[in-house]
């Protein structure tokens, strides 16, 4: 079977396809399907070079499976070839060899690329290696180590091929590593591309329709994700715009039903509040944060213990099940947090799933920017839902975090001005000072329900 390569990638990549330059950066949007075309690339390389075997690495080897390797198989399928026939591809080892030539590629992690280096045929030279999501390597130095042990014994010609979506903020290593090597056109190739020019019908309409949306509500966004420009981060980390408020007797003056409750908590500790939001999902097809439990132990000589949090949060849990006569899906605590979990399941039988929150409190901050941006989300604007409010819009982002270019957000205890008061009638207490507790907990709802909020399909 003849396969023109023409015909299977996109029109943008015609120039850079068949480039053997050493390095060769690929960025962009969503959906440019520059990942596609590096696995082809690498594909037909390793087919039709006789001394030409590949790497293949994302940070973590976990990840390699369900991307890199699930890509290069595909990409043997869209150039016809026939697993058994053409190539063997096993698992452990995690490798793909071509009986035409008995090139390999290799699979392998920024954790662990030291023992897949004891593996590999030495009688076949590593002409490529290919750095997927660049940006969750850890630094320029790290990768250049990488590099530098698969371009040993190479007289003609090598390449290291990097993909990923640039990240937001401009002081990231990668962003900044990228400028400088826009000067060295000598040695690098810098593609940079989005889905526009991608057939449609490899991208699917619900994909496109999905970054018309974004581009009509949260335009700076769109040119992020789907077109993979570097906007910059600014010290607010949600646009409260895209929130929004609603009459706290909106569900019953609009006959709205709601067919199931989530619940998400962030525990706290001596100083820090414990906070849990219930939301539901409407009939209506929008999602509401119903009501809010918050308790903040700040300033209190008497803190409730974990037994009187359980037993609180029980209660809470009891009552919006009756107010607004629907039953619980889904229950999430942060994964860190023992004491609490260990005792609600002691009290009441029931296990909160634990959400890993992860290292990237970035990664964890644009699963509800995403969710945000879709303008499905509401909030009852009652008395309990006002901590919410007032965390979401003073959420920002610390400037020397920024600068450092591992943004982190502001944890800092900030004490209520005079004139306000916060008290929350299901803790029966007051609260003297707001933090990012309410941010935190609808962080990880949206992390633990991405398929069922639409983040991930």
């Amino acid at each position: 079977m003849i396969i023109s390569i023409r015909n299977i990638i996109a029109p943008h990549f015609f120039s850079t396809f068949n480039s053997k330059k050493t390095n060769q950066i690929y960025e962009g949007g969503r959906n440019s399907t520059k990942t596609s075309m590096i696995a082809l690339k690498i594909v037909y390389n390793c087919l039709y070079e006789d001394n030409c075997s590949a790497v293949c690495m994302r940070n973590h080897k976990i990840d390699l499976r369900t991307s890199v390797y699930r890509e290069i198989k595909r990409a043997c399928t869209r150039m016809g070839l026939i697993e058994g026939v053409d190539y063997k591809a096993t698992i452990s080892p995690m490798e793909i060899m071509f009986f035409k030539n008995e090139n390999k590629i290799y699979f392998a992690g920024g954790d662990d690329f030291e023992a897949v280096k004891g593996t590999i045929d030495e009688k076949k030279l590593i002409k490529i290696s290919w750095f997927e999501e660049l940006t969750n390597f850890k630094d320029e130095e790290t990768i250049e180590q990488i590099k530098a042990t698969f371009t040993r014994g190479n007289n003609d010609w090598f390449m290291a091929l990097y993909s990923f979506n640039p990240p937001k903020n401009k002081y990231h290593w990668v962003n900044q590593w990228v400028e400088r090597k826009r000067k060295d056109k000598d040695n690098y190739l810098i593609s940079h591309t989005d889905y526009r020019t991608v057939n449609p019908e490899w991208v699917g309409r619900l994909a496109i329709q999905e970054a018309e949306n974004l581009k009509k509500n949260d335009p700076k966004r769109y040119d992020w994700i789907w077109l993979g420009h570097v906007i910059g981060i600014e010290g607010l980390i949600y646009n409260p715009d895209l929130i929004e408020y609603v009459s706290e007797d909106y569900i019953e003056k609009n006959n709205i039903k709601i067919l199931y409750l989530d619940f998400s908590i962030d525990s706290g500790h001596q100083t820090s509040a414990t906070a849990c939001g219930c939301y539901g999902l409407g009939n209506d097809g929008y999602w509401y944060l119903l009501d809010t439990y918050y308790y903040s132990p700040n300033e209190k000589p008497d803190k409730k213990a974990p037994s009187e949090l359980s037993k609180d949060l029980f209660e809470f849990k009891r009552n919006m099940i009756i107010k607004f006569k629907s039953v619980p899906d889904r229950e999430t605590i942060d994964s860190a947090e023992g004491a609490l979990r260990n005792q609600y399941y002691k009290d009441f039988g029931v296990r909160l799933n634990p959400v890993d929150k992860g290292t990237n409190k970035e990664q964890l901050v644009d699963y509800s920017q995403d969710f945000i941006a879709k303008k499905r989300f509401r909030v009852l604007d009652n008395n309990n839902n006002q901590i919410f409010k007032k965390e979401n819009v003073n959420y920002q982002w610390t400037e020397d975090s920024i600068k450092k270019g591992k943004p982190t957000p502001d944890k800092n205890e900030k004490e209520f001005a005079a004139d306000e008061k916060y008290y929350n009638t299901h803790s029966k207490s007051f609260s003297y000072t707001y933090a990012d507790h309410t941010q935190d907990e609808f962080q990880y709802w949206c992390k633990d329900n991405l398929v069922k909020l639409g983040l991930k399909f």
